[in-house]
């Protein structure tokens, strides 16, 4: 049923959007061929033959790029037959469980909202179409990507997926802008930013020599996809050469030398495997690594509990911060004091919204969602899954509406009060088959797979290979631009952990605190899987100690599932962490460190405060000692720890 109210609000992308959905539920409910004819008739009714061929044609072609290929078959006594492709466009074989499907909704999904990850909103759309709007219980995420740059983003990532440049205008970090023409190589996330590696190239694809360089995702103000521009990958070129560490952005100033102790920190061992050189002395095990930044990495090497032992610039840089750290009194009561900044609500402008490219294709995963009589979707589900905020899933379910008609070939939707959510008409049924992952959906989700420690050869990934990829996407083509994987958790743990999640079931296991101590035997309620700091978390509700409480998956051993006992969790849980109020003289202090969990609650000029929550033991101390004095805490305790942390590193 056509929500009138919200036909009248519809711009002209919305309009063909909703065109573009109806053409693919068309086809999804038919086996054979339609006739132009039928297809002008019904679909374009108001414009002359050549503009409905103009039109057909822009519209195929954008079915095509998510993965729903319509081909002309012969010549119908003058009207023209068109079928869809089932063996480009359609799920090959039975695919994955509805179970297993859960499970990898629930496995990826904080990659899907890592602002780090470059291939995060292709990666959303891939889960929705395998897993079908996933409707468990809500995960929580925070996308700050703005609606500018999930544009500039996926124009990136179609260049770097499809090897065409990129004609891009381009704002360095020093504030000068230009224009120029690039050839996208790889990609790889540093604390919450994306960065890719691309070439200077003429427009015939050709790459300019000794040009390649660093950009950041931020700083990327146009991108125009230059389709007719392609170029080849440098068969010596890996992502790899090009990853850097926190204090490697821009040219290198020196080299660092630390002394090297077998440290347990996650962070400091990919480091000293990825960057730089080990190598023994008289017995002793030093690292040396090149730096930009001299400030940046003695902040570093604080929080990493490492002593820089040369340059002596470095020495001197590592001995001011902590001496500072130490004699400042950083407490500030009145941080408690602020309130959040009230969240800027966006009024929907007929310009603003979002294109119809992107719109068609997330109507499209949500169409082909609704299978059963009586199956509702809510507004909820959409924005959980596909990212976007409630108000835009609201849209989208209006937008739905436009697919209705009284042929059975369309969309036979209800709509909820307020557009809060969609369900099938009684006596419906939609016919619609999943449709295969795109190249650049294909490239998320083994991305992302293998970030998790999935290897080619699982069941689980060659399944989704042989079922859902797209038939043009090859892993040996893109192996070399995509980032390594961060973290060495043992993926069968985090399978178990989101086949828990995804089936409502609980777990046991020994755990090994990070900190040192004794193993002991936790029984838990699981809420969800995330990474952070080169490690995977748990955060969970453990029924042995009646609280909220986070687990690094590394140190879980003997893991199990178990029936779930919701009795014991209270309705109102206690805080996993005591909430902190910080503030920062700079805003580097966030690109330098990962803040786990944090929240903005007030930004001025270069000094920001944010609310980050306080777990126990020495992690956020040390990351506070490493700002020296130009933080200040509200928390008098862990000030006072802050101080006492910083005398102890400079004894």
């Amino acid at each position: 049923m056509v929500n009138q109210d919200a036909y009248l609000n519809m711009t002209g992308d919305d309009l063909r959007a909703a065109r573009v959905l109806t053409l693919a539920v068309k086809f999804f409910g038919t086996t054979s061929s339609i006739p132009s004819s039928t297809i002008r008739s019904e679909l374009y009714p108001d414009v002359d033959f050549g503009s409905f061929k103009r039109q057909f044609l822009r519209d195929r072609e954008l079915l095509a790029s998510f993965g729903l290929v319509i081909k002309e078959a012969d010549d119908n006594g003058g009207d023209t037959l068109w079928y869809v492709d089932e063996s480009v466009s359609y799920v090959q074989g039975d695919g994955l469980s509805a179970k297993d499907a859960r499970m990898l909704y629930v496995l990826c999904h904080d990659m899907a909202f890592d602002q780090s990850f470059p291939y995060r909103d292709e990666l959303r759309v891939a889960l929705a179409k395998i897993s079908r709007m996933y409707r468990g219980t809500a995960i929580p995420y925070t996308d700050t990507t703005t609606s500018t740059q999930h544009k500039i983003l996926a124009a990136l990532v179609s260049c770097m997926t499809n090897h065409h440049t990129a004609q891009i205008t381009y704002t360095d970090a020093q504030g000068s802008k230009s224009e120029r023409v690039i050839a996208l190589l790889g990609s790889f996330g540093l604390r919450g930013n994306t960065y890719f590696v691309a070439s200077r190239a003429q427009k015939n694809g050709e790459l300019i020599e000794d040009s390649t360089r660093i950009y950041r995702l931020d700083r990327f103000d146009k991108v125009r996809e230059l389709q007719r521009s392609s170029y080849t990958v440098p068969a010596d070129f890996s992502v790899s050469d090009f990853e850097r560490l926190p204090f490697q952005i821009g040219d290198a100033r020196g080299i660092a030398r630390f002394r090297f102790d077998g440290s347990e920190n996650k962070q400091v061992i990919r480091a000293a495997a990825t960057h730089g050189t080990m190598f023994e002395e008289n017995g002793v095990t030093y690292w040396e690594v090149p730096y930009s930044d001299t400030d940046a990495i003695a902040s570093w090497s604080i929080a990493a509990e490492l002593e820089p032992i040369a340059p002596e610039e470095l020495r001197a840089a590592w001995k001011e911060i902590l001496s500072t750290a130490s004699q400042t009194n950083t407490f500030d009561a009145s941080l408690f004091e602020i309130e959040p900044q009230a969240k800027t609500v966006q009024v929907r402008k007929k310009a603003g919204r979002t294109g119809s490219v992107t719109v068609a294709r997330q109507l499209v995963a949500l169409a082909t969602s609704l299978t059963r009589e009586g199956e509702v979707i809510t507004a909820d589900n959409i924005a959980t899954t596909l990212g976007v905020s409630y108000d835009d899933a609201r849209h989208l379910i209006a937008l739905v509406s436009m697919g209705s008609g009284e042929s059975i070939d369309y969309l036979p939707v209800i709509l909820g009060d307020e557009d809060e959510e969609v369900s099938l008409m009684e006596g419906a049924r939609m016919s619609a088959r999943r449709v295969r992952l795109t190249k650049a959906e294909t490239v998320a989700l083994s991305a992302a797979l293998t970030e998790l420690g999935v290897s080619a050869e699982d069941p689980l990934f060659k399944t989704l290979q042989s079922s859902y990829a797209s038939p043009s996407f090859s892993l040996d083509d893109i192996a070399r631009s995509l980032e390594a994987p961060s973290s060495a958790s043992d993926g069968s743990i985090l399978r178990l952990c989101s086949q828990a999640i995804s089936d409502g079931l609980g777990l046991t296991f020994s755990y090994r605190p990070v900190t040192g101590g004794a193993i002991s035997k936790r029984t838990v309620v699981p809420h969800q899987i995330r990474r952070g700091d080169d490690s995977w978390y748990l955060d969970a509700f453990d029924l042995t100690r009646n609280a909220d409480r986070i687990f690094r998956i590394d140190r879980m051993h003997d893991v199990s599932t178990v029936a779930r006992d919701t009795a014991q969790v209270p309705a109102k849980k206690q805080e996993a962490g005591l909430p902190v109020p910080v503030r920062f003289a700079s805003r580097r202090f966030l690109d330098l460190f990962l803040w786990d969990g944090m929240k903005v609650l007030a930004q001025d000029g270069e000094s920001v405060t944010i609310l980050v929550p306080y777990y126990g033991g020495n992690w956020l101390v040390r990351h506070l000692a490493a700002c020296g004095d130009e933080v200040r805490i509200g928390d008098e305790a862990l000030a006072e720890q802050v101080q006492r942390y910083a005398r102890e590193q400079l004894a």
